[in-house]
């Protein structure tokens, strides 16, 4: 007994040292990069009531929840900037995030098995990131709060968040991506010209999305290109750039790889600095490897058509239409890879197949297009044939849950914004060509193009969100257990189509030990539109139990 207890003693002391060395190990990686750079702590001049600068740098607050973002010079200077000047948002943001996850992964166990799985991931991630993104992302992380740092050193915290959109693919299917994007082109649009709508539902609770910013970069190398981000996010998840050339990025499906590559959304911004056509954005992609399947849509104004292109890790593939529109969901649809049985179940077992289908319904409900258009089928919230399926219905496109929406003119490098609520406020336009003309931030001068403006969706706002709002309160109260049966029944009235209302209404009553009542609403919540399968196999299950 007593040799084993000390072989056990030996092997544990041998898991702490190998543990110990593993993470001075990564931890020496990272602080590699703070030995090739000189921080500089720079005086911030208050320009005017809203605008912030230093040198040629600035941030502006453009409407609540809005704010516009303008860096230029060398990699490691930029981010230097970027992240003294939006140092306060960014703190704001890695509190939502980090508040969002806990609430997503309550046990602190899990958490710290996270920790060592993404230690693991950061092995390769360091690696297979361009020295102009590390450089860039180590320069805003030094802006970054110490209040986090029993997650990471703030360097691998914010290197990692960049991640964070590959990470939820990997453990989710977590519920934090489930994109809609579409282009139209030649007699689809009012002069022929392509046009580009996305929602980018990458949900990591409302606190994080309720402000983003909108960056443009003038590097030392490369195009002059704008994105919309949010704190401390380097990468691009929606952006165009001086040739007009756009990226989006959709999440499709993936195996689990537990080896890191390139975060998608460091492609997608090597791709909008350095691509000019389709041509060159696909030559960019294939030299990156990835850690989860995306969908890259590439809109080009110089070929005035978009393509999606399918990266998988090991495989790239182009997907061409010989048509005047194409449509993005989460599935492949190229012949080489949507055959597969894992696309298949995709397209047809998520709510990726239906989103698809709906907007193809939109696209081909109307002959031409103009911006407005774009931005209705972006705000819809019906189902298909312009069914009621509840609001907040994965299934919609609009599924009240985006951190941004955006649309895009190529020909004439503008673009048009979403501000809060999800895409339901007004959308704002920026004009790429003109900012790139200006330097500095004079006085008088305007980030946005006011006469463009798109208006709220008011009727919308008016009536269905309020009561939205209502049912997600209820629906926090009855995860919190405080709540009684005249506020479910209520839950229920304020959302009649959408199956979540009575899958929780089952669960209330399942809990109050009244199996028939509660199996009564399971009943109720599978003949509503679900979905996926996995949620209707939950659900059957849970009624199932009610027999027992």
């Amino acid at each position: 007994m007593k040799k084993l207890l000390k072989w056990t003693a030996i092997s544990l002391l041998f898991i702490v040292v190998v543990l110990a060395g593993f993470f001075l190990y990564i931890d020496s990686i990272f602080s590699n990069e703070a030995g090739k750079h000189v921080y500089k702590k720079y005086v911030i001049d208050q320009a005017d009531t809203r605008t912030t600068r230093i040198g040629n740098n600035w941030l502006r607050k453009e409407r609540p929840g809005l704010y516009t973002l303008y860096i230029e010079g060398k990699p490691f200077d930029r981010g230097l900037i970027a992240g003294q000047l939006t140092r306060g948002l960014i703190f704001k943001q890695e509190k939502a995030f980090v508040d969002q996850i806990k609430k997503m992964v309550p046990s602190r166990h899990y958490l710290n098995f996270l920790k060592y799985v993404i230690a693991i991931f950061d092995l390769n991630l360091y690696h297979a990131i361009p020295e102009e993104r590390k450089a860039e992302i180590y320069g805003i992380s030094c802006s970054a709060s110490g209040a986090f740092s029993y997650i990471a050193s703030n360097y691998q915290r914010i290197l990692n968040y960049h991640g964070a959109h590959d990470l939820g693919h990997m453990l989710s299917n977590m519920g934090m991506v489930g994109c809609t994007s579409f282009g139209v082109w030649n007699d689809k649009t009012a002069n022929g010209n392509l046009m580009i709508g996305r929602n980018f539902d990458f949900y990591v609770g409302d606190e994080f999305a309720r402000e983003k910013i909108v960056a443009f970069i003038r590097p030392d190398s490369g195009y002059f290109h704008a994105f919309v981000t949010w704190g401390a996010m380097m990468g691009a998840t929606s952006g165009m750039n001086e040739k007009g050339l756009t990226v989006t990025i959709n999440a499709a499906n993936s195996d689990v790889v537990f080896k890191a590559a390139t975060p998608v959304s460091l492609v997608a911004r090597q791709i909008l600095q350095y691509a000019s056509n389709i041509r060159e954005a696909t030559l960019i992609a294939s030299k990156f490897d990835v850690f989860v399947s995306e969908l890259f849509l590439v809109g080009s104004a110089a070929d005035n058509k978009a393509v999606i292109i399918e990266k998988r890790p090991g495989s790239q593939i182009v997907y061409e239409v010989n048509d005047n529109y194409i449509i993005s969901t989460n599935h492949f649809q190229s012949v080489q890879n949507g055959f597969s049985v894992k696309a298949k179940e995709q397209r047809l077992n998520t709510a990726s197949g239906y989103r698809f289908g709906r907007v193809h319904e939109c696209i081909n409900a109307s002959k031409q297009f103009n911006v407005a258009d774009v931005a209705a089928i972006l705000r819809d919230t019906a189902g298909c044939g312009g069914a009621s399926i509840g609001l907040g219905n994965e299934k919609a496109i609009n599924q009240l849950i985006g951190h941004h929406s955006v649309i895009f003119y190529p020909k004439e490098r503008k673009f048009w914004v979403s501000t809060a609520p999800y895409q339901l406020g007004g959308f704002v336009c920026y004009d790429l060509e003109k900012m790139g003309k200006q330097k500095g931030v004079p006085a008088g001068t305007a980030s946005v193009v006011d006469s463009l403006y798109i208006e709220p969706e008011a009727a919308f706002l008016a009536k269905a969100y309020p009561r939205f709002q209502q049912y997600r309160e209820l629906r926090m109260k009855l995860a919190m257990h405080t709540i009684d049966d005249k506020g479910v029944a209520l839950m229920i009235t304020l959302n009649p189509a959408f199956f979540e209302a009575y899958e929780q209404a089952g669960d209330y009553y399942a809990g109050k030990k009244q199996p028939a009542r509660a199996a009564a609403y399971y009943t109720h919540a599978l003949a509503c539109v679900i979905p996926g399968e996995k949620e209707v196999t939950r659900i059957r299950k849970k009624r199932a139990e009610c027999g027992k």
